[in-house]
């Protein structure tokens, strides 16, 4: 039998590491709220062309 003294330490994972993984976990949060962004914004209507006023030019 073993002692519990014997088991390895987690030391966790280098700053590095865990720094490239907050790094892209919050890539991927932004890449999913910008592919969602669309869905909830109200659709543009397109600008009515103008017309010209006067000067009624003949060709």
């Amino acid at each position: 039998m073993q002692n519990s003294d014997d088991w390895p330490i987690d030391q966790g994972r280098p700053w590095g590491l865990r720094l490239l993984a907050l790094v892209g976990a919050l890539a991927f949060v932004m890449l999913g709220i910008n592919s969602l962004l669309p869905v909830f914004q109200q659709p543009v209507k397109p600008p009515v062309p103008s017309q010209p006023k006067g000067g009624g030019s003949k060709a």
